[in-house]
């Protein structure tokens, strides 16, 4: 745990810190994390900023906090998505394109909803790489999984030669793509030349089925 923050071991406290971090995640859908004050999040979870402090040393501490929620958010996720027959759902797609823009599309959903958090929580994680630890990269290897069984159920249509590097580059592909559209949703360079949502779905499912039916 980072010194930043304070054990949660009563109930009470365990209630105001969720109601804290609560209050973060609603502000962070209208405003950046740095716009948002200690004294705004306090406002928001209807309690005193001495309060606030009583659990977080500073706003940035809140940022570690954001990234723990998110972890068991994304292992109830994939607990979810490992209970479900994907090799059915994915077989009943009936054709390659099909089942890469269910893939495509999922991804986009998934990225619009964590959108605000993943913006905050980029920077907590770039700065303390070390936060990222084997867990994440356990989440990562079963989030691939999934897109690995498309190429498998599919593979008589694919001509790429090395199939393990080719559901890497796709897996990469979507995630460079739609992490993207989080990380730089306002304000860019390149905002007036974003595609629609439903053209960058649709064109990120054809870009990644030209590559893979297409060998080098």
């Amino acid at each position: 745990m980072s010194d930043r923050t304070k054990p949660a071991l009563q109930p009470r406290t365990l209630r105001t810190r969720a109601n804290l971090i609560d209050a973060l995640e609603k502000l962070l859908k209208t405003r950046e994390f740095e716009q948002i004050s200690v004294a705004d999040i306090a406002a928001k979870a209807g309690v005193s900023v001495g309060s606030v402090y009583s659990h977080f040393k500073d706003k940035d501490a809140f940022l570690e906090e954001l990234l723990l929620r998110r972890k068991a958010t994304i292992e109830e996720r994939l607990l979810q998505s490992e209970a479900t027959d994907m090799t059915a759902v994915l077989k009943a797609q009936g054709d390659l394109h099909t089942a890469l823009l269910l893939v495509s599309r999922s991804a986009f959903e998934q990225v619009r909803m964590d959108a605000h958090i993943i913006r905050a929580t980029h920077t907590y994680a770039r700065l303390n790489p070390e936060f990222i630890d084997e867990d994440w990269q356990a989440f990562a290897d079963r989030s691939f999984s999934s897109l690995r069984l498309v190429l498998d159920i599919y593979a008589d249509q694919i001509t790429r030669p090395d199939m393990e590097e080719a559901a890497k580059m796709i897996n990469y592909f979507f995630s460079v793509i739609f992490v993207r559209t989080a990380l730089f949703q306002h304000g860019t360079l390149f905002t007036s030349h974003a595609p629609s949502d439903e053209a960058l779905v649709r064109e990120a499912a054809d870009m990644a089925y030209g590559y893979l039916c297409h060998a080098a």
